[in-house]
């Protein structure tokens, strides 16, 4: 991962240069309205009933001015506030840090702010990430609102609005607001973007709008934007269109009637022209460019000294981030030094990634020629040498001799025979070679996008060959079931958008039929549960499920799943229940209503697939993962699977049934391999990772790649550790 993520070769210098050298401002009040995933279409598509109108109306009174912003993945708040604040393009190392924030060490534009007009107030209320990243009482006074609580979307934005309201009565007292409202996205990740809770939300916003402008001054702006986007399904994180573009809509009494433009801008783009509407000087970081025509509208014709200042110093703050100076040292172009600019600021480790290829093999071969746990001390004793003297063929030698020594001091020289006695037919001869063509796929970006079509032809083909060879029903039943359920949930990049079964059940007029596969589910479930053991307890389970989810007891519903766990406790416990069947129950409450039906026809798959190869294993547990509609991005991860029956914030559970849901499916199949099974297993695992790492290396100066890539690499780092866990309970 550190090799393929850029590293960044950002300052901590902080600027000490302004257009603006009076000590004092100009008395003027700035709002920043930040609304979390804002999409574009949501200011910008008027055909639709789903946009803010009342910045319809201002831009019809010449009021204010919209721009599309484009922002760099990962679409996750805490990178873009980061791009927000320092006009940077941070790693997608912040994906991870989103969940605890740190301190915001960058030059800033709240720290210019504060430089500058150290007797100026800065305010703000919602997402408490603002608070962590600046933790040393920059704002004097503030409320942070927990933003992972996705299960609340009226109070988290009332109390906001609470706030706001409360310094506009007293705006002589404070000079930057900062808001930021979280109920949009906690809709998103509920419900889509496209439910009738967006719209009345929207609504909602309106008339904080109207509020706001009713009560600014003519020098006041107030300037709206979002982080980043939300896909139609509701998560973000990828790099899709309605992802990345977010609106920013500056509304002043000083501007008059202008002519519209269509060019869109970067987010970071934002950060130069804040810090001129704020009357402070760059960040010195900064990689964005000015949005002239709105410095222009600001200002006024009556200024073009300092408009040209502002541009001048734009071109030196880039100019100065530069390597190669000379070669742009009488370009004009702000467009050409930003994109040279930020070619240097982001750049990958080519040792490291050769490293990891070099590791994944290394792994390989000590698998496939010696089992003993002792030999994985080399790699150990590798990673410590590299990480002390940094240089990678001295550590890989040390590492290599002690693998030697290890192998003669055990004498396990002999390879072990994993060579499967199987009848030659067809079905055998696919399972020996699939796994080829994966690895062979794994060359093109698009089938990584869309690899859930590689195991879906996989999945059914296996399933069809067996059902002509053997001709059994049962198998014919779990090809036709496989077929089905391909198009449950549609996931990938290039299709995601099209209507699929799960989109139709969850449509409010199909609720009904949703209800009904909900019920006939829960029986099967049931059925399935108590095979060959009875566990009587266990039918109260699936009525747990249908209460919470079709809140059938009112406001008690949300709390009803926490009898669910006490009863799988109890299971467990006293009854023995079985780990793999413990993992079935507790999918079935955290995953959506719709995938139900997934978890039941798996659990059909896992008591009559009777087969414990590895391959055949692997097979399903791929499968599993793309059918609960998870894919090799970010936007399909379901967050809101972790506050089922949760009544309050605790990050660990919330991390735990987040990662159960997405992978559970997958890990359950895991348990029917055997010692042996299990050392194939990590074969395999070990060469699609060496392989994986390669084709970032081919493809690592592709900027497209890095979107595509991460989110795989955090799937198969995922992956890779519970393998190892594997691995080790080999006794």
């Amino acid at each position: 991962m550190e090799g393929l993520f850029p590293y960044s070769s950002l300052t901590n210098n902080i600027n000490n240069r302004s257009c603006f050298d009076s000590q004092e401002s100009s008395k003027h009040h700035v709002i920043i309205m930040l609304i979390d995933a804002l999409r574009s279409d949501y200011v910008f598509n008027r055909n639709d009933s789903f946009y803010l109108k009342s910045i319809e109306k201002l831009e019809e009174n010449g009021k204010a001015i919209s721009v599309e912003l484009r922002s760099h993945t990962p679409t996750v708040t805490l990178p873009r506030l980061k791009a927000l604040l320092t006009g940077t393009i941070p790693s997608f190392w912040d994906l991870i840090y989103n969940y605890n924030s740190t301190k915001l060490e960058l030059d800033n534009i709240l720290i210019q702010y504060k430089i500058k007009y150290p007797s100026n107030k800065i305010i703000f209320y919602g997402d408490d990430t603002w608070i962590k990243l600046f933790p040393d009482k920059i704002f004097s006074r503030s409320q942070g609102l927990q933003s992972f609580f996705v299960t609340d979307y009226e109070q988290i934005d009332i109390n906001v609005t609470n706030g706001l309201y409360l310094e506009l009565n007293r705006m002589n007292d404070w000079n930057l607001l900062i808001i930021h409202y979280l109920g949009l996205d906690h809709i998103g990740h509920a419900y889509g973007a496209f439910n009738y809770l967006i719209k009345d939300k929207l609504n909602q916003y309106d008339k904080i709008i109207e509020k706001i402008y009713s009560n600014m001054y003519l020098n006041d702006i107030l300037i709206i934007t979002g982080d980043h986007g939300m896909a139609d399904k509701g998560g973000h994180g990828g790099s899709s269109s309605v992802e990345i573009n977010v609106p920013s809509v500056f509304i002043s009494n000083k501007f008059e009637y202008f002519k519209k433009q269509t060019k869109q801008y970067l987010q970071i783009d934002l950060t130069s022209t804040l810090s001129g509407l704020l009357e402070i000087g760059i960040p010195s970081n900064n990689l964005g460019i000015l949005i002239q025509h709105v410095l222009e509208n600001y200002y006024s014709n009556n200024k073009t000294n300092l408009l040209k200042c502002l541009i001048d110093d734009n071109r030196r703050q880039l100019y100065y981030l530069l390597s190669e100076k000379d070669l742009f040292r009488n370009s004009n172009d702000l467009e050409l030094i930003r994109h040279k600019a930020m070619s240097l600021s982001n750049q990958q480790n080519l040792n490291m990634i050769l490293l990891s290829i070099l590791l994944f093999s290394f792994s390989t071969i000590l698998l496939w020629f010696n089992i003993e746990k002792q030999s994985f001390y080399s790699i150990i004793i590798f990673i410590i040498f590299y990480l002390i003297l940094k240089k990678l063929v001295i550590s890989l030698g040390i590492g290599s001799i002690c693998f030697s020594i290890i192998v003669i001091l055990i004498n396990k020289r002999i390879k072990i025979d994993y060579k499967i006695k199987n009848e030659d037919n067809i079905s055998n001869k696919f399972l020996i070679y699939y796994p080829l063509f994966h690895i062979i796929s794994l060359f093109s970006t698009s089938f990584i996008e869309e690899e859930h079509q590689t195991w879906f032809f996989f999945l059914s083909t296996y399933l069809l060959l067996i059902t002509i060879e053997k001709k059994s029903f049962q198998n014919f039943l779990c090809f036709i079931l496989s077929r089905l359920i391909r198009s449950w949930n549609q996931t990938g990049n290039k299709f995601l958008h099209l209507t699929d079964i799960g989109d139709y059940l969850n449509a409010s007029e199909n609720r009904s039929y949703l209800f009904l596969i909900h019920i006939i589910s829960s029986i099967i479930f049931i059925y399935l549960l108590n095979k060959p053991k009875r566990y009587n307890i266990s039918y109260l389970l699936p009525i747990i499920s249908i209460i919470y989810r079709w809140n059938f007891i009112g406001w008690l519903s949300p709390l009803t799943p926490l009898f669910y766990y006490l009863l799988l406790i109890i299971l467990i416990v006293i009854n023995r229940l079985p780990i793999e069947k413990c993992l079935f129950c507790l999918l079935y409450i955290l995953c959506r209503t719709h995938n139900s039906f997934i978890i039941i026809v798996h659990m059909i798959f896992y008591e009559y697939i009777y087969e414990n190869d590895a391959r055949i294993l692997f097979l399903f547990s791929q499968s599993a993962f793309f059918h609960l509609g998870n894919s090799n991005s970010f936007v399909t991860i379901d967050i809101s699977s972790g506050f089922v029956g949760v009544p309050g914030y605790i990050p660990i559970i919330h991390g735990i049934f987040i990662y159960l849901s997405t992978y559970g499916l997958s890990i359950v199949w895991l348990f029917k391999l055997k010692k042996f099974e299990r050392i194939r297993y990590l074969i395999e695992i070990t060469l699609i990772n060496s392989t994986f790492a390669l084709c970032i290396l081919i493809q690592r100066y592709h900027l497209f790649v890095w979107t595509v890539f991460a989110p795989k690499l955090f799937y198969l780092c995922a992956q890779t550790a519970f393998n190892l866990f594997l691995f080790l309970m080999i006794k």
